[in-house]
This record gives C-alpha cells, sequence and structure tokens, in this order.
C-alpha cells in the first residue's frame, strides 16, 4: 500500500512541470558534495529534526528566491533609468533642407526652423568669416539672440558651447558658400 502511494506521488511529481523558481541548479562537484553531506546528516536525524531541517531548507530556499527577485529587479530599474536617460538626451543632428520656394529648414534633432534665403546667407557669412568653429558658435549664437531667438528657445539652447551650433557650423562651411 505505501508503495502504491510513492508511486502516485511520484506520477504526480513527474507529470507537474516546475515553475523557473524550482528549476534545478547545474551540478558542480562541490553541489554534489555538499548535496551528499546534507543526506548523510539528514538519514541520521530523528523525524523532529528531518522536520527541523525541511522547515529551515524551505526558509533559506525563499531567501534565495526573494534574494534573485531583487537582483532581477534592481537590473530592470537600473536599464529603465538608463532608457530614460537615453530617451531624454539628444543626439545633436543637425541637417538642413532647401524648400521649393527659397526657404531653408534647419533642423535640430526633431525642432524644425524657418529661415528665409536672406537669414541663410547671414548665416553662411558669419561662418565664413569667423577664424574657426569656436569663433563662428559666439557670433551665431549672438546672432540668433538678436535676429532668431526662437531657434535657441526651441531647441534648448543656451549657451555658445552647444553641439547644435558647432553641428550648424561644419554644415554650412561644408555645404554653402558666400555670394558675392
Amino acid at each position: 500500500m505505501a508503495r502504491k502511494k510513492t508511486k502516485n506521488a511520484e506520477s504526480k511529481e513527474v507529470a507537474r512541470q516546475p515553475s523557473a523558481s524550482e528549476e534545478k541548479l547545474p551540478e558542480t562537484p562541490h553541489r554534489r558534495e555538499v548535496l551528499s553531506q546534507i543526506v548523510e546528516i539528514a538519514e541520521r536525524l530523528e523525524d523532529d529534526g528531518l522536520e527541523l531541517l525541511l522547515e529551515q531548507a524551505k526558509v533559506v530556499e525563499y531567501k534565495g528566491k526573494i534574494e534573485r527577485f531583487n537582483r532581477r529587479l534592481n537590473v530592470a530599474a537600473r536599464e529603465a533609468i538608463e532608457a530614460r536617460r537615453e530617451a531624454g538626451r539628444p543626439s545633436y543632428d543637425v541637417e538642413i533642407e532647401r524648400t521649393d520656394d527659397d526657404f531653408f529648414i534647419i533642423q535640430l534633432d526633431d525642432e524644425r526652423i524657418f529661415f528665409n534665403i536672406n537669414e541663410m546667407r547671414e548665416l553662411t557669412r558669419i561662418c565664413h568669416k569667423a577664424k574657426d568653429r569656436a569663433a563662428a558658435t559666439r557670433v551665431l549664437f549672438r546672432w540668433f539672440e538678436e535676429e532668431r531667438s526662437d531657434l535657441l528657445a526651441d531647441a534648448g539652447i543656451n549657451s555658445n558651447r552647444s553641439p547644435y551650433l558647432a553641428g550648424l557650423y561644419e554644415l554650412i562651411i561644408s555645404r554653402y558658400k558666400v555670394r558675392a
């Protein structure tokens, strides 16, 4: 009779799929040795001692699950923080597009600002006249403050050290020439 119960219990155990938290850990020589020592000790214990050992094993297992869960939670939290940080960080992409009706669109990441041809010529003149990029970004920043502060506000530019201004300078120098 006892044998039948054991077989039924074993067949139930086999039929049930273990959850991720119940899966066995990989075998290692150290793990086999420790398990062997635990079994040796357990075989020498009275029933009360076995019950205590079982309860302690459940506590240790539960604490391990909590620790693994907390580690996964901490990793996920760090990844979420980094993703939010990356999403909020501008890439400082600068593009200039010319429309069919001689307007120019300066795009700073997602911000698109329209300029007429005379404003674009002035920006081109400023960039070519400057001795280097640092000088050009200083003059560009002052010009935008006085003439087109909407670009500064829309793109969040608050100093002449903005990568947007450096990118704008590089793009204008490489694509446009000053007209006489």
